[in-house]
């Protein structure tokens, strides 16, 4: 984290900036250190790859900037925190934090992984599509999952979209179950047939394989046979996740647990098969009503940034 030359203000009208940025989606928030929010404002996503900062940066000062217009406040806000996706190095933090600070969004800021906000904003527990993390009753935080597309990101927005692909072609030459994926799929990226699907996948990037898995859970709410294991499976790897994190807590003892991001809606099939699949493996979880809001999260680490 770089200081800002004067130290951060200790007004109670600071202007603070709380974000969270993934793969599909970006939201900033904009505040005080009461918590007070005046606008919320959404972007695309942004992510960060290797040696990306920048791109990163330039999304997420453009969402800053709308947000900060529809509170009437002007930019550099006093402090910024940014839970980004691919942010969980210091190397690619640092980074990001001088890229934000340079193009005039905030005078201090702090970058961390999105799983680290998402847990700010919970109540001890957190885990988030692909990764979890928990801070034990030391006070100490831990990690499950969260490696990236290529290594893992199970129950994820890639692994969910991975899946329909596969679900899609095994039916179209017979391996596998039939179902109406191959269709829905078809039909959401304005193609006409499994070829061009085919051609479609080739190029695909990571993010636009994830920004499959709203079809795979729209089809699971529906009904669709193949799309309901698939959630349930990804469900049994975000329980999964949590599972390693209860070692780290006192046996027999409630588990408090708190579900962020978008797949994890409170109308998503996906949350209602982690529900259940929490209650079976789980039964000392206590998952929260509602989902984590995670740039809130960001807000309140702003707050306590000094």
């Amino acid at each position: 984290m770089t200081p800002p030359p004067d130290g951060p203000p200790d007004r109670p009208t600071a202007l603070l900036l709380g974000v969270d940025t993934g793969g599909t989606h970006t939201t900033v928030i904009v505040g005080h250190r009461d918590l007070t929010v005046l606008a919320r404002a959404e972007g695309p996503g942004a992510a960060m790859r290797p040696e990306g900062a920048e791109h990163s940066a330039v999304v997420i000062a453009e969402t800053a900037r709308r947000a900060a217009g529809l509170a009437g406040v002007e930019l550099p806000a006093d402090r910024l925190v940014v839970g980004a996706a691919g942010a969980g190095r210091a190397r690619e933090q640092r980074a990001l934090e001088a890229a934000l600070m340079a193009r005039g969004v905030a005078r201090q800021a702090r970058a961390m992984s999105d799983g680290e906000i998402a847990l700010a904003a919970a109540f001890g527990a957190g885990d988030r599509g692909g990764v979890a993390f928990a801070r034990d009753p030391q006070g100490q935080v831990h990690r499950s999952g969260g490696f990236g597309w290529q290594l893992g990101d199970e129950g994820g927005g890639y692994w969910l979209g991975r899946r329909a692909l596969q679900a899609a072609s095994r039916a179209y030459d017979g391996r596998g179950e039939g179902s109406t994926l191959l269709s829905r799929l078809l039909a959401a990226l304005g193609l006409t047939d499994f070829d061009t699907l085919i051609g479609w996948a080739t190029l695909a990037t990571p993010a636009q394989v994830a920004a499959l898995a709203p079809h795979v859970l729209n089809a699971a709410r529906e009904g669709e046979a193949v799309a309901q294991r698939t959630v349930d499976d990804a469900a049994r790897e975000l329980v999964a996740l949590v599972r390693v994190l209860a070692r780290h807590f006192p046996a027999g003892k409630p588990l408090a647990v708190a579900t962020g991001g978008g797949l994890l809606r409170p109308t998503s099939p996906l949350l209602a098969a982690f529900r259940a699949a929490l209650a079976a493996d789980l039964p000392r979880a206590i998952l929260a009503s509602g989902p984590v809001d995670a740039p809130l999260g960001a807000l309140r680490l702003a707050a306590e940034l000094s």
